[in-house]
């Protein structure tokens, strides 16, 4: 077998292990964790955007626009380190490739209020870039001082034109596959907008797989992209709780 087969192979095990959870999940009313309960307007929100299957960009956009007031705080209560395993798997693959990663430059993609950035920023990167689709939510990242710049615009299939093609070490995106949210084809912009033998790092919540339908061929869509030459899949993991019950599927390749 060709590494990549055993290595879907072995991801859809993992991935079957988890299934059986997946209903429950959907079923729970996601945002309590670590003892904490949360605010009935948090609650609503919460399930505004999880279980709202058909909501659009647009109204994703107000909420967060409202949202951005308390999203932190809100984010906090579920999992205040809920972004680390991202800059984690990032310092990993800068010091295999034997790069600084003071001297490497990364975009962080749906960059939110910053959660993501102050952990590169404790994991020792120094060149990040933040860009998302609400103003709102970047104004509060700003106040965090771990971005270099920062980039409002709408990410999809096209490279943004405030972004430049081949310009970045590490791309990477934490929750920016959601209902409503970027499009499954966002990862083929990611990768162009990586330097050749840069790194791409998603990582979701695994349940937008089995509820939101476009995001339910991901497995499939990393390997097409794989076998046109875009990446080598370096790694595909389930990382479990990583959002109160919820699990993380997180994909790490490797620009050709």
């Amino acid at each position: 077998f060709h590494l990549s087969t055993l290595l879907y192979l072995a991801m859809s095990l993992l991935v079957t292990e988890v299934t059986n959870n997946i209903a429950s999940l959907k079923a729970k009313q996601n945002g309590v964790g670590n003892g904490h309960s949360k605010s009935k307007d948090h609650e609503q929100t919460w399930n505004k955007l999880v279980y709202s299957k058909d909501i659009n960009s647009e109204q994703v956009l107000d909420v967060y626009k409202e949202w951005s007031k308390n999203y932190e705080h809100d984010m906090d209560l579920v999992n205040p380190k809920k972004s680390e395993h991202v800059a984690q798997y990032a310092y990993n693959m800068m010091k295999t490739g034997g790069k600084d990663p003071a001297d490497a430059t990364v975009l962080d993609v749906a960059a939110g209020t910053g959660h993501v950035g102050i952990e590169l920023n404790r994991f020792g990167f120094r060149q990040v870039t933040a860009t998302d689709y609400c103003q709102e939510m970047l104004d509060r990242a700003k106040e965090k001082g771990v971005y270099k710049e920062l980039i409002c615009c709408k990410f999809g299939n096209t490279v943004p034109k405030l972004l430049q093609a081949r310009k970045f070490d590490c791309v990477v995106m934490h929750g920016g596959f959601a209902a409503g949210h970027l499009p499954l084809p966002s990862l083929h912009t990611m990768a162009r907008l990586c330097k050749k033998g840069g790194i791409v790092i998603n990582s979701m919540s695994l349940q937008y797989t089995h509820f939101v339908d476009e995001y339910s061929d991901i497995h499939e869509y990393v390997r097409e992209l794989e076998e046109a030459g875009v990446w080598k899949v370096e790694s595909v993991n389930v990382l479990e709780n990583i959002m109160s019950d919820r699990h993380a599927l997180v994909h790490v390749m490797r620009v050709l």
